[in-house]
């Protein structure tokens, strides 16, 4: 009986320690060996990532479907680039702040390919809110890589919403999962 219990209590401090623990951030290295076009990339994984979006025009809100073609191989999505709940604010962070750091190196680096910034959501909300909450993250992201020497037009943000969960959003550890920043290099 001690012992069951004893494994028990061994599992639970195990995943909590496993909760607790911040995604790893990718080196520059790694995401610029991905991204720059070389002879081992010269046939690319081509795929087409779309989605609708609103567009304002005076007043008038127009539904405009967007599609971007990318190299599927050079997706790298990231973990440890979380924002506030709800909110497009970035949380403050040492993993986050050097994330971004390597990913703006890496983009310096992979000379002057363009990207594809995608953001997600999980399920929470309504599809209109979260299609502008994500797209309003992806921006974040463009405008925090830009202040790190990146140019804004090699960058193009394109929020999700929830279209592309990784996971069923179940719990909220699935969920956080899904709340996610991803980027592709454009073809």
């Amino acid at each position: 009986m001690v012992m069951v219990g004893f494994r028990l209590i061994l599992l639970l401090g195990a995943s909590s320690l496993l909760i607790a623990a911040e995604p790893a951030v990718v080196p520059a290295a790694a995401l610029a060996k991905k991204w720059q076009r070389t002879k081992s990339l010269a046939d690319p994984k081509e795929e087409t990532r779309a989605t609708s979006v609103r567009v304002t025009k005076g007043l008038k809100v127009e539904i405009q479907q967007v599609a971007v073609r990318v190299d599927a191989d050079t997706q790298e999505a990231f973990q440890n680039i979380q924002f506030e709940l709800g909110s497009d604010m970035l949380q403050a962070g040492a993993s986050c702040s050097q994330q971004l750091a390597e990913i703006a190196k890496a983009m310096r680096m992979a000379g002057t390919e363009t990207f594809l910034v995608e953001g997600h959501t999980c399920d929470l909300g309504g599809e209109l809110e979260n299609k502008s909450l994500s797209q309003r993250r992806a921006q974040a992201i463009v405008a925090a890589l830009c202040q790190l020497g990146v140019a804004e037009e090699r960058l193009q943000p394109l929020g999700f919403g929830a279209e592309h969960p990784l996971t069923p959003n179940r719990t909220e550890a699935e969920r956080c999962i899904n709340r996610r920043v991803a980027i592709f290099r454009k073809l």
